[in-house]
């Protein structure tokens, strides 16, 4: 498996990248094993906007969420959060410690079809992973810590998922525009027209935007702005080298100062002061594990599971 390795001022943490169970793909974006393999590190991070729904387990430390400079808290106690799409800056997080977390991230609508939950819901909110999911989110979270690996990690992250698929079968496997829609701007390198997305979902602009809505919690030309600037921020973690101009054309900006906008609005903060006050780089030549079955394709998207 070839990682995508973040440094912090020197810190390393390493972000393993996943795949789901193939039932489980039109939902799920990818399982990511984020660690710092064991070193404490200090990290004090803008947590800027994400157009992803996330289950997140923390396996070690947790980190402290500040809104704003006078109000830490910590993201939750119970060691496992949901945290929902973000439409805008939500403030910095904190963290000092060991730095072993696990991530299940969904696509758009991946969340709603899944557990057949409203997606407004969700929108800009941190939910105890226990107050949603009960026993079974404190279960999946201790067989997380006692894996011996990746894989059996997946694995765990499989069964859980699998079983909620199976009780909302009729509503999750009920393939509609939408989530052709959803698969389609999560395998794509740039962002169309809401008009564009509404055409290939075979349905009219009006009647697009509101099931869009109903399943993912925005509109599907805020959401597309989202994903444009979520694209950007991380080309500019693959890519360091790579000039903003660049990146916003690749992403499919008009201009830069488009870019920046949005950088702004989404951030709190423009390009270069986000990048420039954690010095996050990756370094895609790096392979920890090479005689894994696991490979990864040049952009960290697609992960061959050959347990499945």
């Amino acid at each position: 498996m070839r990682p995508v390795i973040l440094k912090f001022d020197h810190q390393v943490i390493t972000n393993y990248i996943i795949p789901p169970h193939l039932m489980l793909q039109p939902f799920v974006d990818n399982y990511v094993l984020s660690t710092s393999h064991g070193e404490r590190i200090v990290l004090n991070n803008t947590w800027p906007a994400s157009n992803e729904t996330s289950l997140i387990f923390y396996l070690a430390d947790q980190p402290f969420h500040y809104v704003n400079v006078k109000t830490p808290s910590p993201l939750q106690p119970s060691r496992g959060c949901i945290v929902g799409l973000q439409s805008s800056c939500n403030g910095t997080v904190h963290f000092s410690g060991v730095y072993h977390t696990f991530i299940i991230q969904f696509k758009a609508n991946g969340y709603n079809k899944l557990f057949n939950l409203p997606p407004l819901q969700f929108v800009n909110k941190l939910y105890y992973m226990d107050e949603v999911f009960g026993r079974a989110a404190n279960v999946l979270n201790e067989k997380l810590q006692n894996a011996g690996g990746m894989l059996p990690m997946a694995q765990f992250a499989d069964h859980f998922l699998l079983d909620f698929l199976t009780r909302h079968k009729k509503t999750a496997e009920l393939h509609d525009g939408i989530t052709f829609v959803a698969n389609e701007l999560f395998t794509s390198s740039s962002v169309h027209s809401v008009e564009d997305y509404a055409c290939k979902a075979n349905m009219s602009v009006r009647n697009f935007g509101r099931r869009f809505m109903e399943q993912v919690g925005v509109s599907p030309k805020f959401y597309c702005r989202l994903l444009r600037f979520n694209n950007a921020v991380n080309l500019k973690i693959k890519k360091p080298g790579c000039n903003w101009t660049s990146i916003a054309h690749e992403c499919g900006y008009y201009d830069q100062m488009h870019m920046i906008r949005d950088f702004k609005q989404f951030a709190d903060i423009n390009p270069n002061k986000l990048f420039g006050s954690t010095d996050v780089y990756t370094n895609p030549s790096v392979d920890v594990n090479g005689s894994s079955n696991n490979l990864v394709n040049e952009k960290f998207r697609t992960v061959q599971r050959t347990d499945f």
